[in-house]
């Protein structure tokens, strides 16, 4: 008879333990992901854990990113959303249109740029063999200073990411409309810029960001901004 309150007790310990160590495994799991690298699902959302800041981004992917509590404009942590604005030195970006069927326009101008071929009547057209499709991006650039820029002066280069998060770089030396080789920026006047990109055709998820890169200084700097298609 007195063996049973300790086995009452032995019995409730165990009961205990078990109970407690059920309810440590059914911990929700949403928290346990809330790290960086790990995935997410909503663009912007923050947490803050402890002294890191972790932010929901996109680049590939939807996920959590170590980002500083107050991350400058325009960093990967804070892409320039469509219709902001952004100062880079002595200029002001803008993203505008993207022009998916930008392959007419670039053939037009020379048949022997990348994807065009001679049509039945020796004119130039659109190859629909090509590897590559052209597509566009205006930016709107303002010049901020009080005397004319030229594309010479312009200290830039642009890209896109793929979906593999490799960078690809826009055609430099294609000539049209309104291109980056060509362009002039009077003071103060908001001019659209176009900047054209050979895609692989295999490319389905092209993420709609443009890179702006600014190869002025010793070191280069990337600016993240988001495309609207």
């Amino acid at each position: 008879m007195l063996n049973r309150p300790k086995a009452k007790i032995r019995t409730s310990l165990i009961v205990l333990i078990a109970i407690f160590s059920l309810s440590s495994m059914m911990v929700p799991v949403t928290h346990a992901v809330e790290k960086a690298g790990a995935k997410c699902t909503t663009f912007g959302k923050t947490v803050v854990k402890g002294k890191i800041k972790l932010t929901c981004v996109k680049v590939t992917e939807y996920k959590w990113v170590a980002a500083p509590i107050k991350p400058a404009l325009g960093t990967i942590y804070n892409p320039v959303l469509p219709g902001g604005k952004l100062k880079v030195n002595l200029l002001q970006f803008q993203t505008g249109a993207v022009n998916f069927d930008f392959g007419d326009e670039v053939c037009r101008e020379n048949v022997f740029n990348d994807g065009c071929k001679y049509d039945k009547i020796l004119g130039s057209a659109v190859d629909p063999d090509s590897l590559n499709r052209w597509i566009s991006v205006d930016l709107v650039l303002t010049n901020l200073t009080k005397k004319k820029i030229i594309a010479v002066d312009l200290n830039y280069s642009f890209y896109m990411i793929l979906p593999d998060g490799k960078y690809i770089e826009s055609e430099r030396g294609v000539i049209y409309e309104n291109a980056p080789i060509d362009i002039s920026l009077e003071p103060n006047v908001p001019t659209t810029m176009r900047v054209g990109f050979a895609l692989p055709k295999v490319v389905e998820n092209l993420n709609p960001i443009i890179v702006v890169r600014d190869d002025s200084g010793t070191t280069s700097r990337d600016y993240f901004l988001y495309l609207n298609w």
